[in-house]
């Protein structure tokens, strides 16, 4: 919607409102009679119309959610237990010095581990021993991610980790890390920066930052997609 018919919409609806008042304050202080009421209705039915149409203009102008930062959390959280058992979100995670991240999910170290665990939930204390971050041989770190209250402040990046035993010891892992990066971004039509972590098994995923439900939906995709790569060569 363009400028000028944006304020056609909202300056004929303040005036519509100015004119219904007008012409009820006329109707009472000429006298209320069977005559005046319905001259008065005829009046506000007329101009009506024109209120109505700016109140559903109103209400279909975009937005931001309130609470954005927990409409991503949310988001993030019911993705990570819809894919468990096959990742877990990491407790006790541990912050390298001066990074940006401190959170994220770990992976299975054997893919094998999924169907012994696909009826775990999270009171198991299995559960625990698998989604515990670090020197961990049933897991290992596969997404980390800034604090979700940083995601909506700033530009940000995340970080996919494919350094789990099960990927290193198999042959042509590092062409398989290239496709996944080069399938993300024809996937994604750029619209997020895809780069390769020097010579390791880590893509750095780069995103604007998260304003609106269609920039959790956005973020929520990509990482999902990214997952569903990754389930299909473990």
């Amino acid at each position: 919607m363009d400028k000028m018919d944006f304020q056609e919409k909202l300056w004929g609806g303040i005036f519509g409102i100015i004119a219904i008042v007008a012409a009820i304050g006329e109707a009472v202080a000429g006298g209320l009679s069977v005559s005046s009421v319905f001259g008065a209705i005829k009046d506000v039915s007329g101009t009506l119309i024109v209120v109505v149409l700016l109140v559903t203009f109103v209400k279909q102008l975009p937005r931001k959610p309130k609470n954005i930062v927990e409409k991503l959390e949310k988001r993030v959280e019911d993705w990570g237990m819809a894919n468990a058992p096959l990742i877990f979100k990491a407790q006790e995670y541990v912050a390298a010095k001066d990074s940006l991240y401190t959170q994220g999910y770990v992976l299975l170290q054997n893919p094998r581990d999924y169907v012994k665990l696909a009826n775990i939930n999270k009171e198991d204390m299995m559960w625990s021993e698998y989604a515990k971050y670090g020197n961990n041989r049933k897991t290992g770190k596969f997404l980390d991610m800034p604090a979700y209250m940083d995601m909506t402040r700033q530009d940000f990046s995340v970080l996919i980790v494919m350094e789990q035993s099960h990927f290193k010891n198999m042959d042509g892992i590092d062409e398989i890390v290239d496709d996944i990066k080069n399938a993300v971004e024809k996937k994604f039509d750029g619209r997020c920066g895809v780069s390769r972590s020097g010579k390791s098994l880590k893509l750095v995923v780069n995103y604007r930052k998260v304003e609106t439900e269609q920039d959790i939906d956005f973020f929520v995709d990509t990482i999902d997609y990214i997952l569903s790569l990754v389930k299909v060569i473990a």
